[in-house]
């Protein structure tokens, strides 16, 4: 097996499930790969050293440059609030690394566009849109290509969280326009977005709005000091796609009790319904009654299956993280299917967010 060696640049919550999935790799899979954590880049060497050695990195720095210039190192996995994406991705293109882009690339459209002037054609990279690799959407986009439901008509997106509606919730990055571009329709809206665009082609027109619930929040755990919001915590648009397909998404941080993210997709023939957040395989209604025979996708060799499942949110980071490294030793047996989410799709979805925020009420 290819050792393939890992710098991490952050060790938040979503680089701890990117760790954890390359690290259950060689458990699940047999493959021509063997991932390696090889460097961690964090503000926080000292406390952070105890625990990431025990993961498994094998050099701790708070210095990028030192990671760039290790050439045992060969992909950056970009895992730190979204201001700090254009700095890491234009340094680790110019090391001739290949990259892994947690999502959006960056903290503002205009900012991805200048990213993406200065990211090589040659340089391999993916973003973390891992949606893509969730089982049930894997299926559905199976069942779509087969026309099962006939011509689609329009679909509906809904992406439920809960964790901001308490307004004691003190201030982080996220909460911060500055360094997160935005709330609710940034953080969760692209997923939707780049779904929609995933299954049904290009879109053509997105017009939506956005909404501050939640007006003010304390500035530290404790603190008596109160911050105006900038970021949305609610969000809902209308799009249409370049094939015709209509339909209306909802993204919202204070969804108390109401957590999922339903798909509802509405053909000439029949529908498709899914919540991502608890189904790996959607349901299939069809108008005439029958109950059709379901296509079985071969990307679903990417992930996990039944008795190896670490749960649909790991096992989709697993599957995205997975194919990056099939297509970074050159064997994707995907490749024509128009699967793995580059920094195209991610700008093409963040050009519409940037279309919704500045049309926010």
């Amino acid at each position: 097996m290819k050792p393939i060696h890992f710098a991490f640049t952050g060790l938040g919550a979503i680089a701890k499930t990117h760790i954890v999935a390359l690290r259950a790799m060689p458990v699940i899979q047999k493959s021509p790969f063997v991932p390696v954590l090889d460097t961690l880049v964090t503000r926080n060497p000292d406390g952070n050293r105890e625990q990431a050695l025990a993961m498994g990195f094998q050099q701790v720095t708070n210095s990028l440059d030192e990671a760039l210039t290790n050439p045992t190192v060969h992909i950056v996995d970009i895992c730190t609030p979204n201001a700090m994406h254009f700095t890491e991705g234009t340094a680790a293109a110019s090391a001739d690394k290949a990259i892994y882009f947690e999502k959006p690339l960056t903290e503002a459209y205009s900012r991805t566009e200048e990213l993406m002037n200065h990211i090589p054609a040659n340089t391999l990279q993916q973003v973390a849109l891992v949606y893509r690799y969730h089982p049930a959407v894997m299926k559905m986009k199976a069942i779509l290509q087969e026309g099962i439901i006939g011509d689609v008509l329009q679909c509906n997106c809904s992406y439920l969280r809960s964790g901001y509606l308490n307004a004691e919730r003190p201030v982080s990055w996220r909460l911060d326009d500055t360094i997160s571009g935005g709330g609710a329709v940034t953080d969760l809206g692209i997923h939707v977005i780049d779904l929609i665009a995933h299954l049904f082609g290009e879109l053509t027109d997105v017009h939506g709005e956005t909404n501050i619930f939640v007006k003010e929040r304390p500035k530290a755990q404790g603190s008596d000091e109160r911050v105006q919001m900038t970021v949305d915590d609610w969000a809902s648009f209308f799009y249409t796609t370049k094939s015709g397909v209509r339909g209306t998404g909802e993204v919202s941080r204070i969804a108390w009790g109401s957590d999922r993210f339903s798909v509802q997709i509405v053909g000439t023939r029949g529908s498709i319904t899914c919540d991502l957040e608890k189904d790996i395989t959607p349901k299939v209604s069809m108008l005439s009654g029958a109950t059709p025979a379901l296509p079985v996708p071969s990307s679903l060799q990417l992930i996990p299956n039944d008795k190896t499942t670490m749960g649909v949110f790991v096992d989709s980071h697993f599957g995205a993280l997975n194919h990056f490294l099939h297509r970074y030793i050159g064997e994707d047996a995907w490749a024509n299917e128009g699967l793995a989410p580059t920094m195209k799709d991610a700008a093409h979805a963040e050009m519409w967010i940037d279309r919704i925020l500045r049309s926010k009420v």
